[in-house]
């Protein structure tokens, strides 16, 4: 096989050539720019440090980030509800309905049904409390509704052992101002 040479004008990688820029002109530009914000290393004031990114975020998946999911994650893990029975209630009436048909099996599946309805109702009104709790927290900020109630059922209905990040808060702390 022969090798294609790169096309007039441009390098091997494909991208077009550029002019050299030999004046120093665009160097120089950005040398002063650079020392009219405050140079890299120079003192920029309190806008750069209110803007400065939280370092934890930088390990965290995307959908994680930022303030206002630090708040919902706070406000989930500073409390014990009733939608943490989500899943041990499910398996039992997962394992109810699979089992021999009993007196037993029956009563297994009527409580467990009661006890998701309760789940449900409680994961609607932390949805709703929760979501009016961040959008005081943050008033600047876009807060979708179902977006922050999801989120924090997602969180709520796994046990604290199974909840990646890692809880900062303990239940029973007031982790956030404002929640009931």
């Amino acid at each position: 096989m022969s090798r294609q040479r790169p096309a007039a004008g441009r390098k091997a990688s494909g991208r077009p050539r550029r002019p050299a820029d030999a004046s120093g002109v665009g160097r120089e530009a950005a040398r002063r720019a650079r020392a009219e914000e405050g140079g890299p290393a120079g003192n920029r004031g309190a806008a750069a440090v209110r803007h400065r990114p939280d370092p934890r975020d930088r390990d965290l998946p995307p959908h994680d980030r930022g303030p206002v999911r630090a708040f919902v994650r706070d406000a989930v893990d500073s409390r014990r509800r009733v939608v943490g029975l989500f899943l041990p209630v499910l398996g039992i009436v997962v394992i109810c309905a699979l089992g021999p048909a009993s007196d037993l099996q029956r009563y297994g599946l009527y409580g467990g049904l009661a006890v998701l309805a309760a789940v449900a109702v409680d994961a609607v009104l932390m949805g709703m409390s929760v979501t009016r709790a961040t959008r005081a927290a943050f008033p600047g900020e876009a807060v979708p509704g179902l977006a922050t109630g999801w989120y924090a059922f997602l969180r709520a209905h796994r046990s604290r052992a199974l909840r990646r990040p890692a809880p900062r808060v303990g239940p029973g702390t007031d982790g956030t101002a404002g929640l009931r």
